[in-house]
C-alpha cells in the first residue's frame, strides 16, 4: 500500500470513527459546541422566491437560499426533493430541458443571472462536478488545459502552469505528473472525479457545484474527495448535493434540507443535526422516511 492509500484509509477510519461517536452523542442526547453563524461570510449567490416547472410539474416551490462564500453548503433530502434540479438551476444547466419553465430570480454578485448573463461567462464562473466522473475522451492534461484554451489561452507554457496548478489543487499531481500523456479514461474511478474536479477548476471559477460527487466511489476515493473539499472552500464557494448523511455532517458549513420541492429548512450543520427546527427535518435524519 502507498503512502497515499495509507492516509486515505487512516482519514477513513477517522471519519467512521468520528461519524458513529456523533451517532451515539445524538442519540444519547448530546448536544454539539455551538455552531459558528452561517453570516459570517458575505453572499456569494443568492436564490430568491424560485419556482421551477417540468410542463405542468411544480418541481421547485418558492426556494430562497444564501450560498455564502468560501462555504461548504450541502443539500440532503431524498430522491426526487429539487436538490439536484436546484443545483442545475445555479449554471442555468436546466436551460437544455424541453418545457422547463423558471420564476423568481437567481444572483450572483449582485447580477441576475436569468437577465442578460452570458451563459459561458456563467458556467466559466459556476462549475459544475457530476455524480459519475466524465472525463473526455482525451490525454489528463488535454482534460485540463481544455477549459483554458476554450478561454483563448494557447501558450504552451502558460497551459503548462495552469494544468500542473489544477492538478495540484485537486490532489493529483504527485500521481500523474509521469503520465499526462496517457488517456484520462485511464484512471482508477476516484482518480476520474479529482480530474474532473482539476478540469473544473482551471477555469478559476467562483463557485463548484458538486452532484453526488462521491456516489460512484469507493471508501478510500470518497474520503479523499471529501478531503479536497475542506481544501477547496478557502478558495471557492461549494455546494454539494449528499444522500450520505455523514458525509454532510464532516464537510459542510450549513445544511439544506429539501421535501417534495421546498426548501423546509437551511441552517449550521451542527444545529440542524442536532436540533432541526421541523419535525419533518427530525423526521428524515432519523430515518422515519427517505
Amino acid at each position: 500500500m502507498n503512502d497515499t492509500e495509507q492516509n486515505a484509509t487512516s482519514a477513513l477510519a477517522d471519519a467512521m470513527t468520528k461519524a458513529a461517536q456523533e451517532a451515539h452523542d445524538r442519540e444519547m442526547g448530546a448536544m454539539p459546541a455551538p455552531a459558528a453563524s452561517i453570516e459570517d461570510s458575505p453572499v456569494r449567490m443568492s436564490v430568491e422566491h424560485l419556482d421551477l416547472y417540468y410542463g405542468d410539474h411544480h418541481a421547485l416551490k418558492d426556494v430562497s437560499i444564501d450560498l455564502r462564500d468560501r462555504q461548504v453548503t450541502s443539500f440532503i433530502g431524498p430522491s426526487g426533493c429539487g436538490k439536484s434540479t436546484l443545483l442545475r438551476c445555479l449554471n442555468r444547466m436546466n436551460d437544455m430541458v424541453k418545457d422547463c419553465r423558471i420564476e423568481g430570480k437567481i444572483t450572483l454578485d449582485g447580477e441576475d443571472i436569468y437577465q442578460n448573463y452570458n451563459v459561458t461567462r456563467l458556467r466559466q464562473t459556476v462549475g459544475m462536478v457530476f455524480q459519475r466522473p466524465n472525463p473526455f475522451p482525451m490525454s489528463i492534461f488535454d482534460n485540463v488545459a481544455y477549459g483554458p484554451r476554450g478561454l483563448g489561452i494557447k501558450n504552451h507554457a502558460e497551459l503548462e502552469e495552469i494544468v500542473e496548478e489544477s492538478l495540484t489543487r485537486a490532489a493529483l499531481w504527485d500521481e500523474v505528473k509521469d503520465k499526462l500523456k496517457q488517456s484520462g479514461l485511464g484512471l482508477s474511478g476516484g482518480q476520474q472525479q479529482r480530474l474532473c474536479i482539476a478540469r473544473a477548476i482551471a477555469v478559476k471559477p467562483k463557485i463548484l457545484l458538486m452532484d453526488e460527487p462521491t456516489s460512484a466511489l469507493d471508501p478510500i476515493s470518497t474520503v479523499q474527495v471529501e478531503q479536497l473539499a475542506m481544501e477547496l472552500k478557502k478558495e471557492y464557494t461549494l455546494v454539494v448535493v449528499t444522500h450520505n448523511m455523514q458525509q454532510a455532517s464532516r464537510i459542510s458549513d450549513s445544511v439544506a434540507f429539501f421535501l417534495l420541492g421546498e426548501l423546509v429548512e437551511h441552517a449550521p450543520t451542527a444545529e440542524l443535526f442536532s436540533a432541526p427546527k421541523d419535525s419533518r427535518t427530525s423526521d428524515y435524519l432519523t430515518g422515519r422516511f427517505g
